[in-house]
């Protein structure tokens, strides 16, 4: 079964607010699906692992001040494609070649905190897709306990 970011719809922020809206699910979407391809070693696709919704739980367990800066990054990313590779477009609208292609401008750029967004991005997006437990298993890590068991 197929998810989108809309998997991360029952995360809410304390006042009620989902902790990942329309806007930033799709560049989440769209940037998961780009560093973690379908057809890879593994066969578990981002969009069939629980990664959109331990983002959201991610996000929604920051300060904040950390939650609007990580979304800021997003936001950024999103839009800089006419800054970075000349494209009127933003990131989530461009073809699979230009997403690459703009990916790729960010981790070799000569500016160091835009590979330090692309390492931050990447990190995120990998622990979300390492924390499911079909992922878990593909790799053949088998957890020894159960969660809640030393309560």
């Amino acid at each position: 079964m197929s998810k989108s970011w809309e998997a991360s719809k029952g995360v809410s922020l304390p006042d009620g607010k989902p902790a990942v809206g329309p806007y930033v699910g799709r560049i989440i979407e769209a940037l998961s699906e780009l560093i973690i391809p379908d057809g890879g070693r593994l066969p578990i696709s981002v969009s069939e692992s629980t990664s959109y919704e331990f983002l959201a739980k991610y996000l929604r367990d920051q300060y904040p001040g950390s939650r609007l800066g990580l979304k800021a990054l997003l936001v950024v990313f999103d839009l800089a494609p006419l800054l970075f590779i000349g494209r009127f477009s933003r990131f989530v609208n461009l073809p699979p070649q230009g997403k690459e292609l703009y990916l790729e401008d960010w981790c070799s750029s000569r500016i160091y905190y835009r590979r330090m967004v692309v390492v931050l991005l990447k990190t995120i997006i990998g622990m979300g897709y390492y924390n499911d437990p079909q992922v878990l298993e593909a790799i053949g890590f088998k957890l020894p306990c159960r969660e809640g068991a030393a309560k």
